[in-house]
């Protein structure tokens, strides 16, 4: 099994073919780009993707008759913004009226924030009563989950016991009161356990001075480039910076403000050039590029700057590492499957299988970079992996501290 594995590690870590070079500009992340104004661009985009059109720009300007689209536009408006009573509303109040009414409280928040609702509906017994109220009955899995009560009203409905196939009458929230009396139990110690750990562990090997086995040699690689190997001591400095990028990206929404800067830069992108439908997995491939891509269009370079910067890192150093380092973790955890897929994708294997299927150009230029990605994704280096595998389990916890996303970019690990 072992000589299997390392077959299969070195066949995913050989560099990509001649084949997948027409698709080298499309994933090269140009982290000097000249960042247009972002506010001409915001309106631009505002306007080429409004679905509402008023049709006018002056009142002077309003013209006598208004088109069918504009008029079915703002009937619609009309609708959501005055209340007006819609076709589905005896639907939903005949169905709210099949439902016991202990199923309202994971029903009735969700519905008072919804626009658009009349007094039939929210004024309903029952319904009424469950504005901004959290569940007072909660599935077992959940009851002790902290700041449970700032969950999104979207999701009380998995809060329901009947769920989980638990009984409702007995799942009251507990109100946990601390007792002062309450002692704390002491821990029990054989001492022939520790007799045992002294006699097979020396305490020369826990002392405080220095030790006199051989030091491997591990460097740093500061201002490294896409092609620069990486080592454990790169590793370890990345690891150690986790905790202040999770500081910044809390910090005055970062994270958020991250996300919804993607919609403009893909924005941008499709008017220079990138097909729309390829414009999430070129940001697979890459991510914490594509990360410190967004950070420079929000000029927040010297905030991220700072938060790095304590372990060494450049914003362009983390970003290299980073990106080294996600696709030697994928591969080193990668089902068998994946290694062989990636594999036939750089022999160019798998495209001629699927065409044959694929009606529109555009569904065989989606497939075919969609393939072409997913070669680079497992693209990596031996000495990369062997690099990450001491690390291998502590990366896998902190990745997944962040949701298995970075600023709305996929991870995507296996």
């Amino acid at each position: 099994m072992k000589f299997f594995y390392l077959v299969l590690t070195l066949l995913i870590s050989l560099p990509v073919q001649a084949q997948l070079n027409q698709y080298n500009k499309l994933h090269t992340v140009d982290l000097d780009e000249e960042i247009p104004p972002l506010q001409p661009l915001q309106r631009e985009y505002d306007k080429a993707t409004s679905r509402y059109r008023w049709n006018y720009d002056f009142r002077w300007n309003m013209p006598s008759l208004f088109n069918s689209e504009f008029k079915k536009q703002i009937t619609d408006f009309g609708i959501i913004e005055k209340r007006i009573a819609n076709a589905d509303e005896e639907w939903l109040l005949r169905e709210l009226k099949k439902l016991p009414k202990q199923m309202y409280q994971y029903i009735g928040p969700l519905l008072h924030t919804k626009r658009g609702l009349s007094g039939k509906i929210l004024d309903l017994p029952g319904i009424k009563e469950t504005k901004h109220k959290f569940p007072t009955q909660v599935a077992s899995p959940f009851r002790n989950m902290p700041n449970l009560e700032f969950a999104s009203p979207a999701m009380y409905l998995y809060l329901n016991p009947l769920i989980w196939g638990e009984d409702m009458a007995s799942l009251e929230i507990p109100q946990e009161v601390e007792n002062p009396k309450k002692k704390r139990p002491r821990m029990r110690i054989n001492p022939n356990f520790l007799h045992k750990i002294k006699s097979r562990i020396k305490a020369t090997d826990y002392a405080s001075t220095p030790s006199t086995k051989p030091v491997e040699l591990d460097l740093r690689h500061f201002n490294p480039t896409v092609s620069t190997p990486l080592s454990k001591a790169d590793v370890r400095a990345f690891i150690r910076t986790f905790g202040a990028l999770d500081k910044f990206r809390r910090h005055n929404n970062n994270e958020i403000r991250l996300i919804m800067i993607d919609s403009l830069i893909n924005y941008w992108d499709t008017k220079n050039g990138i097909p729309e439908n390829i414009l999430l997995f070129r940001q697979i491939v890459n991510p914490c590029q594509h990360y410190v891509r967004k950070i420079r269009w929000l000029n927040l370079q010297n905030e991220f700057q700072t938060a790095i910067g304590t372990q060494g890192f450049g914003i362009k150093d983390w970003a290299y590492t980073c990106d080294k380092i996600i696709k030697a973790h994928r591969v080193h955890n990668a089902p068998s499957g994946m290694i062989w897929g990636a594999r036939q994708q750089k022999r160019n294997a798998l495209y001629p299988a699927m065409e044959p299927f694929l009606i529109s150009a555009e569904e065989k230029q989606q497939m075919h970079f969609l393939l072409d990605s997913y070669a680079r994704m497992y693209s990596t280096r031996l000495r990369d992996i062997e690099a990450i595998k001491p690390y291998n389990n502590t990366l896998r916890h902190k990745f997944l501290n962040f949701g298995k996303h970075i600023g709305g970019i996929p991870l995507v690990f296996p």
